[in-house]
This record gives structure tokens, sequence and C-alpha cells, in this order.
């Protein structure tokens, strides 16, 4: 069963066919490849020979330098960008400790203010005031005041401690106020 040339166009097609249809060559004309020899490994050139050739040790090492400066150029971008960041949240979160206390010491004050504003509401906290500051008496009250040397008004009595303040253990100070029962301190105006 000879195919004839008509019946080869009759069956166009992958396929479909002798191989010869399938070639680059025309119809009727036969193809034929030189048939070449293999060379020995040594004779083919390195640019046709198969296996890939492997890099260089220094081409290597220059590629993963160069990977590995890009990575740390990323790295200190990063580390600058949230350095400045951290930098911003410390220096708000240190306003906002200072602004915290402010609040404080000012709430403390109004606590203070009406504190003070509810004792002059109280008239027994008025009289004593009114008695200290401007020298006022009740009625059927003597009142008096002290003067000093230059006739200048005492506000009040001062009281020195005449004890001196005692140092040591418990039975070291229970010792020096024996002796100091013992011995009665001297006016200086007797002296």
């Amino acid at each position: 069963m000879a195919q004839t040339p008509r019946s080869r166009q009759a069956n166009p097609g992958p396929g479909r066919g002798t191989p010869r249809s399938r070639t680059s060559a025309r119809p009727g004309e036969r193809s034929r490849k030189p048939h070449v020899e293999p060379l020995p490994e040594q004779d083919v050139p390195k640019a046709m020979s198969r296996k890939p050739e492997p890099q260089p040790r220094a081409n290597r090492a220059m590629t993963a330098t160069w990977r590995l400066t890009v990575f740390l150029v990323v790295i200190a971008g990063i580390c600058l960008v949230l350095a400045t960041s951290l930098r911003v949240y410390f220096a708000q979160a240190q306003e906002i400790a200072a602004v915290r206390s402010e609040i404080a010491a000012e709430r403390e004050r109004i606590a203070d203010m009406e504190d003070q504003l509810e004792r002059w509401q109280d008239p027994e906290y008025v009289r004593s005031i009114a008695r200290v500051r401007l020298g006022w008496v009740m009625p059927g009250e003597v009142g008096y005041r002290v003067i000093d040397a230059d006739g200048n008004p005492l506000e009040g009595a001062t009281m020195e401690d005449p004890e001196p303040e005692m140092k040591g253990e418990w039975y070291e100070k229970m010792w020096t106020s024996v002796r100091l029962a013992d011995s009665p301190v001297e006016d200086e105006e007797q002296g």
C-alpha cells in the first residue's frame, strides 16, 4: 500500500502521514543530514559542551558579598526608621509623664484650696483667724498685746527646748535624763 503524493496531501495534519511530510523538506525532496561523528571530549570547544561550567569561587563570593551588602543596607534602613520612631515614642512618653505630674500637682492644689474654702465657711475658724491676725476680742474679753523692747508687738511666744537632744541607745538616754534631773539648770539671769 503505497501512498501517492495526492493521498499525502489529502491527510494533512499532525500525526498523519509519513515522517517525511513532517520535515521542512518539500514533498518529493528528500533531505539528508550529513552524518557527523562526535569528537572526543578534549576537542569539543567549551561553548559547545553541554556541561555547565562551575562558577569560579571569586565570582560566587562577589555575588554573596553583593547580596550581603544589599541585605545590610535594608536592615540599616529599617533600623533607621525604627530608631526615629522609637525616639519620638520615648519623647512623647516623657512629655505625657510630665503632664500627668503637673495634673496631679494641680489636683492637689485644688484639693487644698477647697479644704481652705470649707474652713472659711466655719464661723469658729473665722473667729480664731480674726483673733490671731487682727487682734480682735469678743465683747466682754480683755485683749493684751506683748511688745518687745523696741515697741513692736510679738506674734506669739516661742518656747525654747531646754533639753538637749539625747543620742545613743535607750539605756544611754535614760541615764542621761537621770543625770540631768539630778542637776537643775540655772537661769542665765541669776548666774
